[in-house]
């Protein structure tokens, strides 16, 4: 529920994504005769992560000298890059950017894969995505998290124990960080046990595989939203203390469209979107994070010896410790002019949140953890209209899990030396591969 992607940050207005691939650059007109900003050699995005601790090369370099900057992207499309954290801010709430295209399968694409391409329903995009956030903002409201910490704590505790009980080594992110992002997010919502490996299993795919003209994704994204429908009529005649039951009563309610809700043949779609931002942050975040607290020893020994500190250390990590380098991409809704640049209407710009938390005229010593930071105005969370929803719910995860692990394994250290951990290059969302670990004894080698 991060704007490091997507998945992470907003789940979607409701209405499909495009399942096509991209044919066609979609910068015309003054937009495709503007010279390119970038320089010479920064490459084509998105830009790889060399290491886990590493800025994307090129980055820097772009962000130093401001504005923005055209460049080619993975699909021989071309984009406007924003980096600088004023202006992804100012983008970032812009009614003039948006997430869909009133031309999808033409579209230019940061990427050739179905998942976060532009969205279909241009005309009503606006309002729908006001609907969706009148629907959802009560669900992820701050009392209604709070009222989680228990079933969150409980959660975390239980698989940190069976983590304990195995002994060291131990592998954190298949072991702990994603089952327990799954278990948060399903509970949440009401998805029950047995279905929710299909629901990982289906998450991992549409992050990892290519597929340029979408059929993969849009297929098993139709099967996530028919289960999600069928669960929704069995709350119907069932209800539970979960989202499913509370969001299928206010759709079954007076006029939806009167009330500004969602209808109850869109929210499958809403709900789908949901439970893969919900799980995709936490499940990356939270050993990314760890990573960086393990790296720095000075820092997870304060941790260790003042949980207060959990709260900083979540919004660093938050700042900091971006999956892949968080690439962003929205569309131009109308042709505009920003710091000398003219956007053309359709024309892809990708925001690059890594970038912009790691300015140094709003962050000194940028690339450094630091628990003491304030103030701390990231935009791990996006900014405006895209706000992250569940921001409350992340940071409560977050929260959790490191004020637990450091108070139960305060010598809980890395097995490999940090720039051993492997990133994984191969999802669009980013994130690590394994976070390996050890605690106890230290035995010479």
């Amino acid at each position: 529920m991060s704007s490091g992607n997507d998945t992470a940050t907003d789940t979607g207005v409701p209405g499909k994504e495009a399942g096509g691939g991209s044919t066609t650059t979609g910068a015309t007109g003054a937009a495709a005769r503007t010279a390119d900003r970038a320089g010479g050699g920064e490459g084509v995005l998105p830009f790889a992560c060399p290491a886990a601790l590493a800025e994307p090369p090129g980055l820097a370099g772009i962000r130093e000298r401001g504005g923005l900057a055209r460049l080619p992207t993975a699909t021989g499309d071309r984009a406007w890059l924003v980096t600088g954290h004023a202006d992804v801010r100012a983008l970032c709430g812009d009614p003039r950017i948006g997430k869909s295209h009133p031309d999808p399968a033409r579209a230019p694409r940061l990427w050739d894969a179905a998942l976060l391409g532009p969205e279909t329903n241009h005309a009503t995009a606006v309002a729908d995505h006001r609907r969706w956030r009148t629907t959802l903002t009560e669900a992820f409201g701050a009392r209604r998290v709070e009222r989680l910490r228990p079933r969150l704590q409980a959660s975390f505790d239980a698989l940190l124990g069976a983590l304990l009980d195995t002994g060291p080594p131990a592998e954190l992110c298949a072991d702990l960080a994603r089952p327990f992002a799954l278990g948060v997010i399903c509970d949440l919502i009401g998805i029950p046990p047995e279905r929710r490996d299909a629901f990982a299993a289906w998450s991992d795919r549409v992050r990892r595989v290519p597929d340029p003209e979408g059929t993969a994704d849009a297929a098993e994204r139709r099967g996530l939203d028919r289960t999600i429908g069928e669960l929704l009529d069995q709350r119907r005649l069932a209800p539970a203390d979960d989202l499913l039951t509370e969001l299928a009563a206010r759709a079954d309610g007076p006029d939806p469209a009167q009330s500004g809700t969602l209808r109850p043949d869109e929210l499958p779609h809403a709900l789908s979107g949901i439970l893969l931002a919900g799980y995709e942050t936490v499940a990356t975040r939270l050993p990314y994070g760890l990573l960086y607290l393990l790296a720095a020893p000075a820092t997870r020994t304060a941790l260790a010896a003042d949980p207060g500190l959990a709260p900083a250390a979540v919004e660093e990590v938050m700042r900091l410790a971006v999956p892949g380098g968080s690439w962003m991409p929205r569309y131009a809704r109308t042709d505009l002019e920003y710091g000398g640049s003219r956007i053309a209407a359709g024309d892809l710009v990708v925001f690059s949140f890594q970038s912009a938390n790691r300015d140094e005229r709003v962050f000194p010593d940028a690339g450094t953890l630091d628990l003491g930071r304030t103030p701390n105005p990231h935009l791990a969370f996006g900014h405006g209209k895209y706000f992250c929803l569940g921001a409350g719910l992340a940071r409560l995860e977050l929260r959790i899990a490191y004020e637990t692990l450091f108070r139960r394994l305060p010598d809980l250290r890395l097995a490999c030396a940090p720039e051993e951990v492997p990133v994984d290059g191969a999802s669009v969302t980013g994130g690590l591969r394994r976070l390996p670990v050890n605690w106890g004894v230290q035995k010479d080698s």
